[in-house]
C-alpha cells in the first residue's frame, strides 16, 4: 500500500511539474508575441487599416457585402467586426492570429499523439509548434492571418489521419474559405480517399461548408460572382515569378514573367500528380503514420518550391509539418532547421533588415536537399532496404 501511495504521489508530482513547465512555457511565447504587436508592417498601413478604416464608414450589413479588400469573405467578416470594436484594430488583427496558433500548436500534438502516449512528448510537440519563429513573426509582428487557414488545413489533415471523414473535408473547407494557400494540402484529400480514411461520398460536406462560409455576405447582397471568384482578383493581382520566397525561381533572375509562368505551373503539377500516383500505386505499402506526414510536408513543400508567384509567406505550412515530422523521424533534426530558416530569411527581408542575410540560392539548394532527402525516405520506407535502418518510430496508439 505505501509503495502505491508513493508512485501515486510521484505521478501527481511529475503531472504538476508538467503543467508548470508547460505554463512557464507558454506565457514566455506570449510574452515575446506581445512585444511584437507594436509593430506596423507595410501590409498593414497599406491594406488592413485603410480596409478597416473602410469598414467603419459602412453599417455593418453594407460591410458584409462589400469586400474592400481582396481576401475571400470569411476573413473580411473578421474585419468587418473588428471595425465595430473600440479597440486598436492592429492588435485585434494580430489577437485572433495568436488565437489560431493555439488552434495550430493543438492539431500538431494531436497527430504526435497518434504516435505515442507520453504526456511529456504531446506537450513537447505543443510548445515546439508555437515557437516556430515563422509562426510567432506571421500574425504577433507581421499582421497576417496564416495561422488562420493553417490550422484548419493541419486539422483537416489529422481528422484524415483519423479516419473522420467528414470532419476532415470540413476543415479542408474552412482552411480554403480563409486562403487559397490551402491548396498546398489539398493533395492529401485525395490520398486518404484512395487509402480509404476518407468516403468520397462525403464530400458533399466539403462544398456545403465552403459556401456556408459566403452564404452571409451572399445574403447581404454582394454578387454571387464576386463572392465566389474573389481568389481569381487575388491570383492576377502581382505577375512576377518570384516574390521574396527561397524556391527555384532565384535561379532565373528577371526573365519574362509570361515566358515561364505556364512551365512553372506545368512543372509543379507533374511533380504533385507523380507523386500522388507513385502513392497510389503503392497504396497497400502506405501503412505508417509517418509516412503520412511525410507525403503533406512535401506537398507542403514542394508546390510553393515550384510555383511561380509564390510569397515569403507561404513555407508556413511546410514549417509546421516539419516540426511535426521530427517527431516522428528524429534522425531527420534538420529538416525543421532548414525548412524553417528558408521561411524564416523571407520574413527578415520584409520585416527587419531589407537585404538576403543568407543568399537564396544557396538556400533553395539546402532546400532541395532536404525536399530529396524526406523524398527518399518515404520511398524507402515503402520499399525498405535490409541494408537501411529502419525508421526509428513508434507506430499509432490508437
Amino acid at each position: 500500500m505505501q509503495n502505491q501511495n508513493n508512485i501515486n504521489s510521484r505521478i501527481f508530482t511529475d503531472k504538476n511539474v508538467l503543467i508548470i513547465f508547460t505554463a512557464v512555457c507558454i506565457t514566455a511565447l506570449l510574452i515575446v508575441r506581445g512585444a511584437l504587436f507594436y509593430h506596423e508592417s507595410g501590409d498593414f498601413r497599406n491594406f488592413l487599416r485603410p480596409w478597416v478604416e473602410e469598414y467603419r464608414t459602412m453599417t455593418f450589413l453594407e460591410g458584409l457585402r462589400t469586400n474592400v479588400g481582396t481576401y475571400n469573405p470569411p476573413y473580411m467578416y473578421l474585419l468587418n467586426i473588428i471595425a465595430r470594436i473600440n479597440i486598436s484594430e492592429l492588435y485585434l488583427i494580430k489577437f485572433i492570429s495568436v488565437i489560431f496558433d493555439f488552434i495550430l500548436a493543438y492539431f500538431v500534438m494531436k497527430i504526435v499523439s497518434l504516435k505515442t502516449s507520453s504526456d511529456n512528448i504531446k506537450v513537447m510537440a505543443f510548445l515546439a509548434a508555437f515557437a516556430i519563429p515563422t509562426v510567432i513573426l506571421n500574425g504577433a509582428m507581421w499582421g497576417q492571418c496564416d495561422s488562420i487557414y493553417a490550422a484548419f488545413a493541419i486539422g483537416s489533415f489529422y481528422f484524415g489521419l483519423r479516419g473522420r471523414s467528414k470532419m476532415s473535408y470540413a476543415f479542408m473547407a474552412l482552411a480554403f474559405a480563409f486562403k487559397l494557400q490551402a491548396v498546398f494540402l489539398l493533395p492529401m484529400i485525395p490520398v486518404f480517399i484512395f487509402m480509404k480514411r476518407l468516403r468520397l461520398r462525403d464530400c458533399y460536406v466539403f462544398f456545403a461548408v465552403y459556401l456556408a462560409t459566403l452564404l452571409p455576405a451572399i445574403i447581404a447582397g454582394m454578387p454571387l460572382n464576386d463572392a465566389l471568384f474573389a481568389y481569381i482578383t487575388q491570383a492576377n493581382f502581382y505577375n512576377v515569378l518570384n516574390l521574396n520566397i527561397v524556391n527555384m525561381w532565384r535561379f532565373f533572375g528577371n526573365v519574362p514573367y509570361e515566358n515561364f509562368r505556364l512551365a512553372g505551373i506545368y512543372f509543379a503539377g507533374f511533380a504533385v500528380l507523380s507523386l500522388m500516383y507513385f502513392t497510389y500505386v503503392n497504396r497497400e505499402r502506405l501503412i505508417k503514420t509517418v509516412d503520412y506526414v511525410r507525403l503533406a510536408y512535401l506537398f507542403a513543400v514542394i508546390m510553393p518550391f515550384l510555383l511561380p508567384k509564390m510569397h515569403d509567406r507561404y513555407y508556413f505550412i511546410a514549417d509546421v509539418l516539419s516540426v511535426t515530422l521530427f517527431f516522428y523521424d528524429k534522425r531527420r533534426w534538420y529538416v525543421p532547421v532548414v525548412t524553417i530558416i528558408c521561411s524564416f530569411i523571407s520574413y527578415v527581408i520584409f520585416l527587419m533588415i531589407g537585404i538576403e542575410v543568407i543568399d537564396f540560392r544557396l538556400a533553395a539548394i539546402a532546400l532541395l536537399a532536404v525536399i530529396i532527402i524526406v523524398l527518399r525516405d518515404f520511398v524507402m520506407s515503402l520499399y525498405p532496404s535490409k541494408n537501411e535502418p529502419s525508421d526509428t518510430v513508434v507506430e499509432d496508439v490508437e
